[in-house]
């Protein structure tokens, strides 16, 4: 049984073209292999793969500010994040990143929060397991205001 799904995997492996044996190839030099019928992914397997999970971004913003908040978004994503990318100027700011949910007419924070230095590069803040609901980006700046760029994401 295992021998049989070994050959028949190779044998559709060498239909879809992925795979072409050394003598084949070696006989043609210098020809483009042409896609087969087998090769092109069928109408059932491109809805497929435009429903698979990715990465989407609910807000995006850029400031020169202490305090930048993204609108509340609802989602049922299981997993959202902040990416925060700010400058210093060398003056020691910290940037500090959390995600609140609206419960109960109240904004609660989300999974902690992540804080670090501005130096330019991107942080990440993300929490997992999320239930659905209203969510929010808050990132703060602290001790002075500068450049900010913020992206608020789901998966899913």
């Amino acid at each position: 049984m295992m021998r049989n799904l070994s050959a028949t995997i190779a044998a559709g492996v060498l239909a879809a073209g992925l795979l072409v044996p050394g003598a084949a190839h070696a006989a043609a030099p210098g020809t483009a292999l042409a896609p087969t019928a087998a090769s092109l992914p069928s109408a059932g397997e491109a809805v497929h793969a435009s429903a698979q999970a990715r990465w989407s971004t609910l807000w995006s913003g850029r400031a020169n500010t202490k305090k930048l908040q993204s609108p509340s978004r609802n989602t049922r994503a299981k997993v959202l994040q902040i990416v925060v990318q700010c400058w210093n100027g060398g003056d020691g700011t910290r940037a500090k990143a959390y995600i609140q949910r609206r419960y109960a007419g109240l904004w609660i924070t989300a999974g902690g929060s992540s804080s670090g230095y501005c130096v330019g590069g991107k942080m990440y803040h993300r929490i997992r397991n999320v239930p659905a609901g209203t969510y929010r980006a808050v990132i703060t700046l602290s001790p002075k205001a500068h450049t900010v760029n913020a992206w608020f994401q789901q998966y899913g």
